[in-house]
């Protein structure tokens, strides 16, 4: 009998995919990560799923490595007046390198997770369900943790298809008080009082225009994000934040118009194939598609020309260059002149 290790959450997507195995006839096991409180406060209710259809959990305690691999991450990026991408990053650096360690050291042939994409020869595709793809997340991951990764929920057509199947097999009192959080797991409260918490202070600096004009002054630069709205009274125009320096504790402002941009580079994060053709980049999950045309660097970075403007592009997130539905390569996105 295959024996596989299932990354699990205690939401139904990861309870999808071990219920889809063990009805393949698989050895099923789940593995639970620790990472943060929340985990802990939700252990036993995943503990209590798991028990009850009879499928061996597995607890890992990751809470010193996560702290090392994310949480600084994400403390060091704001300093640097970037925003960073804690989801992505834990796929890279957590949840495959330890789902693919785990599985080894105990004897499982395959690996599998919750995750909507589609792996073939350990090259990323978007999902059936292109509403629920996940592949800009996953996109960080190395290319080699995808030779032991089975799919699962991509063989369902819409997340409709994977609650039933997952209600015909578990009483749906499991899931009556539970809902899948979509925020950042480590943050408890808004992403600034986290801040706050880990040492940064509230030093004042210039909100400034384009042209150079101080509008008004501001309690901290890592209170902004590049592309939100700049709260500004007495202007005709929508101002936006367009850039973040933290040197001088200077938050630059434009109008729509000017936040547009039709080039940025990346710095590599993990390259899957030489396509050079017919590509498109994200440059975050919820931002639609835009053709572009790369050029590599002598750097190592890659410099990448959009057809169209792209408005709010953010150093530090990812951005994912796409082939069709395939993920050619992934990125950390820069915006620093050549």
């Amino acid at each position: 009998m295959k024996r596989i290790l299932v990354g699990v959450s205690g939401g139904i997507d990861s309870l999808a995919t071990v219920l889809y195995f063990k009805k393949k006839g698989y050895d099923v096991y789940g593995l639970y990560l620790i990472l943060t409180e929340k985990n802990i406060i939700n252990k036993d209710r995943v503990e209590g799923i798991y028990k009850s259809l009879k499928i061996p959990l597995l607890i890992f305690d990751g809470r010193e490595i996560f702290k090392e691999r994310i949480i600084d991450y994400f403390l060091n990026t704001y300093r640097e007046g970037k925003t960073p991408n804690p989801c992505a990053m834990c796929n890279r650096l957590i949840k495959f390198p330890i789902l693919d360690e785990i599985s080894s050291k105990n004897s499982f042939e395959y690996f599998s997770t919750g995750h909507y994409i589609y792996i073939k020869d350990s090259l990323i595709f978007k999902p059936f369900d292109k509403k629920k793809d996940q592949t800009y997340y996953v996109s960080t991951v190395e290319k080699k943790f995808f030779k032991k990764f089975v799919n699962s929920i991509t063989s369902f057509s819409t997340k409709e298809d994977i609650k039933n199947f997952v209600f015909e097999r578990v009483k749906f009192d499991f899931f009556k008080k539970y809902k899948e959080s979509q925020d950042i797991c480590f943050v408890q409260k808004d992403y600034v009082s986290f801040l706050k918490e880990n040492g940064f202070e509230e030093e004042e600096g210039n909100m400034i225009t384009t042209k150079g004009d101080i509008l008004k002054k501001h309690k901290g630069f890592f209170h902004f994000t590049i592309g939100e709205r700049a709260m500004v009274g007495g202007r005709r125009e929508r101002l936006f934040i367009k850039k973040i320096i933290p040197s001088s504790k200077s938050v630059i402002v434009s109008t729509k118009k000017e936040l547009g941009e039709n080039f940025f580079h990346l710095s590599p994060v993990e390259i899957f194939t030489d396509d050079k053709v017919d590509l498109k980049v994200k440059v975050r999950y919820r931002s639609d598609e835009v053709e572009c045309d790369l050029e590599k660097l002598n750097d190592g970075r890659i410099y990448v020309k959009t057809k169209k403007p792209i408005y709010g592009i953010t150093p530090g997130q990812i951005g994912v260059i796409y082939r069709d539905d395939m993920v050619v390569l992934s990125g950390i996105i820069e915006k620093e002149e050549v």
